[in-house]
């Protein structure tokens, strides 16, 4: 259940300054002092089931309980009260209390800071060291739990002797149904308690009980049967089922805007690769047809061939200093290996078409022609099984 009990430290300790009261009809009660108030209710519809589940989440808990008591919906509604008792990996197992939503509107608001509403004989478990009956008597009440090993299994209410005029159950045979029905269900009997409240020394004990339970039963804190909690419960519920349908839409919107810029950017990869094919396919059957691989920048390419058809420029370099040039390179790189298959001249600069076994040595050939020209690019590069790579060099003065 999710509660903000800050002031509930681990131990009783923090119960020293807890105000106790009981609620019988109309008639209010209180023991000790405190602005933190805990009511004791002895709660006529209240029930109880264990369960696990293999999550911890509390909005998950309670749903998954609220599908449980779905198919018993015809015979009424209740309000779900889980508390967890222990967390195992992911997993969560623990108590849920189960209250009538008439009961649960007749109840008197908790108070105080951090005001607690608990079942009347909840915070006696200790009296009877974890395992047996904790027994709670007033005017026209005997409630009862069960225990076992610190952890309720089973809740009773019958009405008191004063309430029937004097044929209702008591203490005696409230103990005697248990007797049996744990000899039935196999279950350890343990001690028995019972708690006369409308004894007022028995009563103003009831600080002392709960702080020495709570040694041994720290889950108690968690434990809020009210209008407040369960109010605070759905509230939160409400919330994060909101905020999660708000995030499966911001999902969703995003995924569409996602899938359209994937769609575009498919769509202008295959453009451009259109475009890039018939640059290609034109250059070949103009210029080169026996040019193969890829072509890294066909419009330059053509550019080039255009101008040196055209007779070129009046400015550049003549073919004598470019050939100079080129036998510049390999004599200053005695160990470059690169074939050259293709060369071809212009007033402009140089095309190289050729092969090497590696690409640093490629690049080696690239970098030679950076001091003798003012452009030394490689347009495209390839590698080719037996070969090496093939690269095309452009140079420009």
């Amino acid at each position: 259940m999710p509660l903000n009990l800050g002031f509930l430290k681990r131990g009783g300790s923090d119960f020293e300054n807890v105000a106790f009261r009981r609620v019988n009809g109309q008639d209010i009660r209180f023991t000790g002092s405190g602005r933190r108030i805990v009511t004791l209710v002895p709660m006529r519809s209240l029930s109880l089931d264990v369960f696990s589940f293999p999550f911890s989440n509390a909005a998950k808990v309670r749903e998954a309980l609220r599908l449980q008591v779905l198919p018993y919906a015809a015979a009424g509604t209740v309000e779900i009260f889980p508390v967890i008792l222990e967390r195992t990996g992911r997993g969560a197992s623990g108590v849920t209390w189960y209250v009538s939503p008439e009961e649960l509107a007749a109840l008197p608001e908790e108070t105080g800071s951090g005001g607690l509403v608990w079942p009347a004989p909840l915070p006696l478990a200790s009296s009877v060291e974890g395992t047996g009956v904790t027994l709670w008597k007033d005017e026209d009440n005997l409630c009862s739990i069960l225990w076992q090993d610190y952890k309720p299994v089973l809740t009773r209410w019958r009405p008191g002797s004063r309430s029937l005029k004097g044929k209702g159950a008591t203490p005696e045979s409230e103990m005697a149904w248990f007797d049996a029905y744990c000899r039935g269900q196999g279950l350890e009997r343990g001690n028995s308690f019972v708690l006369d409240a409308t004894d007022p020394e028995a009563f103003a004990s009831v600080g002392t009980i709960t702080r020495e339970s709570l040694e041994h039963s720290p889950w108690l804190r968690s434990v809020n049967l009210s209008r407040r909690a369960l109010e605070g419960a759905m509230g939160l519920e409400r919330s994060v089922r909101l905020l999660t349908r708000a995030a499966c839409w911001v999902l969703l919107m995003g995924g569409l805007v996602l899938a359209g810029s994937l769609l575009r950017l498919n769509q202008l990869q295959n453009k451009t690769e259109e475009v890039r094919g018939r640059s290609e396919a034109l250059y070949r059957e103009v210029f080169d047809s026996t040019h193969t691989g890829r072509i890294g920048n066909p419009v330059s390419l053509a550019r080039d061939r255009i101008a040196a058809l055209q007779g070129g420029v009046s400015e550049g370099r003549g073919l004598d200093a470019a050939l100079a040039d080129l036998g510049e390179v390999f004599a200053e790189n005695p160990n470059l290996d690169v074939a050259v298959d293709v060369l071809r001249y212009n007033a402009e600069g140089l095309d190289f078409t050729g092969s090497a076994p590696d690409m640093s040595t490629v690049l080696t050939f690239r970098k030679a022609w950076e001091g003798r020209a003012s452009l030394s690019q490689l347009d495209n590069t390839q590698s080719v099984s037996g070969v090496g790579y093939r690269f095309d060099l452009r140079v420009r003065w």
